[in-house]
C-alpha cells in the first residue's frame, strides 16, 4: 500500500472509529450515550427488548431476520435497541428496560462486581485471535520479555488489558516493570499508536484487524492459550421466570444465525461493513480468525471467566471479590438442543 493510500485510509478508518467504536473498549464506568429503538413487527403483540452493539453477533442476528420470524410465529414482536458499549447495554438490563442483551467478559466482570446482579444464560464461542498486542513492524520489541520499560495503550478493563496482565505474569514481568496508558477508544488507541504515544498497542477485533491494514505491525502476543476473549448473552429475571420459551427460541436462533455466519462470512462482512461504516476487507479478516457458535456456560466456561475476575481485582481494577457461579443460574431445560 502507498504512502498516500495509507494515509487516506487511516483518516477514513479513524473518522469512522470515532462514529461506531464499540464492545470492548473500557469495560469500567458508564456513559450517558443512548440507545436507539429499532422497532420492527406488529406493536399488538408482545414485545421482546433485544440490546445489541454493532459489528457483534447479535447484530448478525437481527440483520438475518430469522429471530423475528420465530418470535412472530410464537407471538411475539421483537424491538431491537442498539447500545454504544457492553456497560450501557447491561445497565439497561439491570434496569429492565431491554429483556436480552450480550456483553464482554470483562463487561459482565465489572457490573458484577458493582453490585448489579446478572444472569449468564449462554456463551459465544472463544475468540482468543481476536485480541492482540502489537509492534510497529521497525520495533525492536518482539516478544512479551522485551515489554520492559516499554510504554502499552490498552483501554482500562477492555479484553486487551486482561490480556497484558496474563502475559506480563506468564513472562515473569510485574505491571510496575512497563508503563500502562490507558486510551479511551479504538480512534484514540489507533491514533496514539501511529503518532508513537506508546510502543505496544493493545487492540480487539475489527479494530484489530485495521490497525494490520492500516499500519505495518508485529503480533507480540494475541488470546491464544492466554484469554478465551468470549461474548456472553444475558437475560433478566422476568424474561427467565415467565418466558423461558423465548429464551429458548432466541438461543436457539442465535445458534441458527452463528452457523449460517460460519457458512457466509463473505456476506457477514458485507452486513457488518454496511453496520460500522468499515470497509469489509479487515471486517472479512476479523471474521476468517474466529468461529460463531452459541455455548452452554459450564464449569470450564466458570473457571476462565472467574480468572479473569480475579485477575482484575488482584490488579486493583475491581474493588471487591466475585463469584462468577453466582451469576449463572440458568435452568438447563431452557437450553435448545442445538445448543451444546
Amino acid at each position: 500500500m502507498s504512502m498516500k493510500k495509507s494515509l487516506l485510509f487511516l483518516i477514513t478508518a479513524l473518522f469512522v472509529l470515532v462514529l461506531a467504536a464499540c464492545g470492548n473498549e473500557s469495560s469500567t464506568g458508564s456513559t450517558n450515550e443512548e440507545p436507539t429503538d429499532e422497532s420492527t413487527g406488529s406493536t399488538e403483540k408482545e414485545v421482546i427488548t433485544i440490546g445489541y452493539q454493532k459489528g457483534n453477533t447479535i447484530n448478525i442476528l437481527k440483520e438475518h431476520g430469522n429471530l423475528d420470524a420465530a418470535l412472530e410465529e410464537a407471538g411475539y414482536t421483537v424491538e431491537w435497541k442498539v447500545f454504544p458499549t457492553g456497560t450501557v447495554l447491561l445497565e439497561a438490563l439491570n434496569t429492565n428496560n431491554i429483556d436480552f442483551g450480550h456483553a464482554s467478559d470483562g463487561n459482565a466482570v465489572f457490573m458484577q462486581a458493582g453490585g448489579h446482579p446478572l444472569n449468564y444464560v449462554a456463551s459465544e464461542a472463544p475468540y482468543p485471535e481476536g485480541v492482540a498486542l502489537v509492534a510497529k513492524a521497525d520495533s525492536d520489541i518482539q516478544t512479551v520479555k522485551d515489554l520492559k520499560g516499554k510504554k502499552i495503550g490498552v483501554t482500562k478493563g477492555g479484553n486487551q488489558h486482561y490480556l497484558l496482565l496474563v502475559a506480563l505474569e506468564k513472562a515473569g514481568i510485574s505491571p510496575d516493570d512497563v508503563e500502562i496508558i490507558f486510551y479511551k477508544d479504538a480512534a484514540e488507541g489507533l491514533a496514539a499508536f501511529t503518532k508513537g504515544e506508546f510502543d505496544v498497542y493493545g487492540s480487539w477485533d475489527p479494530y484489530l484487524a485495521i490497525v494490520e491494514n492500516t499500519v505495518e505491525t508485529r503480533t507480540i502476543v494475541n488470546g491464544s492459550d492466554l484469554t478465551e476473549n468470549r461474548t456472553f448473552y444475558f437475560a433478566t429475571d422476568q424474561l427467565l421466570t415467565e418466558k423461558p420459551d423465548v429464551v429458548s427460541i432466541i438461543l436457539e436462533e442465535l445458534q441458527n444465525a452463528d452457523q449460517w455466519a460460519n457458512e457466509n462470512k463473505d456476506e457477514v462482512a458485507n452486513i457488518l461493513s454496511s453496520e460500522l461504516g468499515l470497509d469489509a476487507a479487515p471486517l472479512q479478516q476479523a471474521n476468517n480468525r474466529r468461529t460463531f457458535g452459541v455455548q452452554k456456560i459450564g464449569d470450564e466456561i466458570i473457571s476462565s471467566q472467574q480468572q479473569l475476575a480475579d485477575t482484575f481485582f488482584n490488579a486493583g481494577l475491581l474493588e471487591t471479590e466475585i463469584n462468577i457461579k453466582e451469576a449463572v443460574n440458568i435452568d438447563e431445560s431452557i437450553i435448545p438442543s442445538n445448543v451444546q
